[in-house]
Parts: structure tokens; sequence; C-alpha cells
């Protein structure tokens, strides 16, 4: 069943500039519990009220004052809108969330969350559990103990500790989103160390982002894990033309100490880890700025969600 009936009229998305306030009263006025931030090229985050109550109010917070950029949760997992409801599932389920923002061609046009799919009879009880604990794991790395039951109640000492508490939760979504990558590029490459992963990693991304235009590349690296940022952030001087498919095989044998063959399915399995990692419509936008011989680096989507 297609992502098509989540799809909104109107949609709530503000400026990474918005204050916390300005959120609330979007929330409210909308009937909605998240708002999405745009930073003008692409989603940067998502705000929900669970956010507002944690960070801002917890955290004795001015919501007046408190841009979204500080709170918000920049590591978003998005679906294109003919997706179907068990990549939503999949989504919900691999990074801990309860919605997941739809968009069409980059734009963002709805939202699918695990109350809807409940609600409209989309998913089992099986499929839902599997998002709650996914979403229980994670919450328990924030409780003493991993326990996942408050104990007593916080002295004022405790709640004051609010902005410390978010900065190491983004710190944790950060780490688990970079560590499910390289996880990924782990298990499609068969290289076994992690450095050489995330070696290997820098080399293919560095060169995809030099070889598309600088807006095309912020996109991508937009919805990569905010770990690679700093590190990708240098390579938007393209289009580099003179980058192809055998100059980054000779990157990766090179730097790796690998042969040709071994290079060239490096490459291959890091586009596949990076195209699961990111939404289809992303893929597509790279894709369609790579000449006809390095296409196929990235297969059209249709045919990576048959594989």
């Amino acid at each position: 069943m297609p992502l098509e009936q989540y799809r909104r009229p109107r949609m709530i998305v503000l400026s990474p500039r918005s204050t916390a306030y300005d959120a609330v009263r979007a929330m409210v006025d909308n009937h909605v519990g998240a708002v999405l931030v745009h930073d003008g090229q692409g989603l940067a985050g998502i705000v929900t009220d669970r956010d507002i109550a944690l960070e801002v109010v917890a955290g004795d917070l001015d919501a007046r004052s408190t841009a979204l950029r500080d709170i918000m949760s920049d590591e978003i997992a998005t679906l294109e809108i003919d997706a179907s409801i068990d990549d939503a599932v999949r989504i919900m389920r691999d990074h801990a969330c309860r919605r997941v923002p739809l968009t069409e061609q980059g734009r963002p046009v709805g939202v699918v969350t695990l109350d809807d799919l409940l609600a409209d009879g989309a998913i089992d009880a099986e499929a839902a559990g599997s998002v709650v604990r996914a979403q229980l794991e994670v919450a328990a790395r924030f409780k003493p103990g991993g326990a996942l039951h408050p104990e007593g109640i916080a002295r004022p000492e405790q709640r004051s500790r609010g902005p410390v508490r978010a900065l190491t939760r983004r710190k944790a979504r950060a780490d688990s989103a970079y560590g499910r990558l390289l996880h990924a590029v782990e298990r499609h490459s068969g290289l076994q160390q992690r450095d050489r992963a995330e070696l290997a990693l820098q080399i293919v991304l560095g060169n995809l982002c030099r070889r598309v235009t600088p807006q095309e590349a912020r996109h991508l690296i937009a919805q990569l894990p905010s770990k690679l940022h700093p590190s990708l952030d240098p390579f938007l001087d393209g289009p580099d033309k003179r980058i192809t498919t055998a100059t980054i095989e000779d990157d990766v044998a090179r730097e790796l100490r690998l042969d040709r063959e071994a290079a060239g399915f490096v490459l291959q399995a890091i586009c596949e880890a990076v195209a699961d990692s990111v939404s289809a419509g992303e893929i597509e936008g790279v894709r369609g700025q790579l000449p006809l011989d390095m296409k196929d680096l990235f297969p059209p989507t249709p045919l990576r969600r048959a594989v």
C-alpha cells in the first residue's frame, strides 16, 4: 500500500532560526504534534512536542529565544511519497522514530506517523511493537543503568541539566546514525576494520559530492549522518567532470591498497549502503547529475526496491 494517502495539502515548515515559541504556536494552531525545519536547501530537522517539553521546558530555556536549530532532531529520515508502508515501518524501526516526513522530488508533501498506521489498520501489532521496542532501546541509553522507568523525583539541580541531556541525546543520535551507516558499509563491502570502512566511505562520498553541483551535494550531505558533515563540506566545489567511476576506484585502490576489482566492489557496496540510508528522491537527484557511465552506481529506485 503506497503512502499517497498521507499527503497533506499544507505542510507546517519553519526555519532553523525560528524559535521554540514559534513551533509551539504552529502546533497549537494546526493541531499537530511536530513541525518540520527547512534551511532553504532541504529538510534540516524535525521538532516534536516532546522535544519542546524535554529540552525547553525541562531545561528551563526561554521558548522565545531558543532557536529550533538548537533543539531539533537533525538526523531526519524521509521517504518519497511513492514508497510503501513497509518502507515507513522499516525507517521508523531503524531510526527509532514515530514520524517520517514524506517528500516529492525533495520537497516535503506529507508526514506519516506510527499512530496513523495503527489507526488506519495498515500495520499489525508486531510491526508497531518493533518500532516501540527500537525507541525503548534508545531511551534506555539515557537512563541510569539502562532503566526504562524513572525512580524518585528529580532534584532541582538535576532538572537544571536539561540542556546537557539534550546535547547528550543529540550526540547519541548522531553516533547511532553514523554507526549504522558504517555497519552497512562493512556488511556490504566486506571491509572488516572500521577505520578502513570509514576511509573508504570518505573517499567515495567526497568524490561524489565533487562530481555533482554544490546544491545537490548539500542536499546529499544534509541527509547523511551529521558526523560526516564537517569532513564533506570541503567538497562543495563541483561539478568536477574529471571524476569518473574509474578515478574513484583508483582512489579507493590506492588508499586501501586493494586491487582494481576489489576497489570496484567496495565502491559499489558503499553506494548501496548510502542509497539505503537516504531518501529515494535524493538518490534520484544525485543519479540525475551523474554521466551515463556513472549512473549504474545507483540503480533506479524501482530496481533497488526489487532487489
